[in-house]
């Protein structure tokens, strides 16, 4: 199993509203995050809160969700991903796959083609590539789970990942949403333009 954890701790301060609760294609960037992860099998489905958790709580039915809190506010992405670990590992989870809550775009295809890149290789690490340059979501296998724990604030994910080359799987993918996190509403409403593009 792999398990799909969603970021959604951080504080959203340059949006200035929660980026778990804007909307994408009709539902919140949580629930279409957490809609896609179900639709290719990841279980559990884990959503990592911390700053404005009630106001995410009360938008979204989370039952067949693993909701966590994090404390670790100042740590950043990597407090999330360590709070994902420590749940994760008394069960029987290949890896888990790491999804920021503003990149509810990422194509269904980018991450099924993850998935298969991580079965087929045996490799602990597995990275969209759009344009040689590495994005998100990324899957950590359960190898390198003890190194995410101890990894430095200040580095984060990035140490491990960067600890040896040989052990991680670019996965070439048609997809520029890897690269596209949302941090302000001028990229919001950028993401929303290039919807209406798209549908008409």
């Amino acid at each position: 199993m792999i398990a799909a954890t969603v970021l959604s701790a951080g504080a959203s301060s340059r949006m200035g509203f929660p980026k778990a609760l804007l909307e994408y294609h009709g539902v919140t960037f949580l629930q279409s995050i957490l809609d896609a992860a179900g639709a290719v099998g990841m279980h559990p489905r884990i959503v990592i809160l911390g700053h404005g958790a009630d106001k995410i709580l009360a938008k979204h039915d989370l039952r067949d969700v693993v909701v966590l809190a994090t404390e670790g506010f100042e740590a950043g992405p990597i407090g999330s991903i360590r709070a994902a670990i420590r749940a994760v590992e008394p069960h029987p989870v290949e890896g888990i796959l790491v999804w920021p809550v503003d990149m509810p775009h990422v194509a269904i295809a980018t991450v099924e083609a993850l998935l298969a890149g991580f079965r087929a290789s045996g490799r602990p690490i597995v990275i969209p590539a759009y344009q040689k340059k590495h994005g998100h979501p990324v899957i950590f296998g359960r190898e390198v789970f003890g190194e995410l724990l101890e990894a430095p604030d200040s580095e984060g994910a990035r140490a491990v990942v960067h600890a040896d080359p040989g052990r991680v799987l670019e996965v070439p993918v048609d997809d520029s949403a890897v690269l596209e996190d949302l941090n302000t509403p001028v990229e919001y409403q950028d993401l929303m333009k290039k919807e209406d593009v798209i549908r008409s």
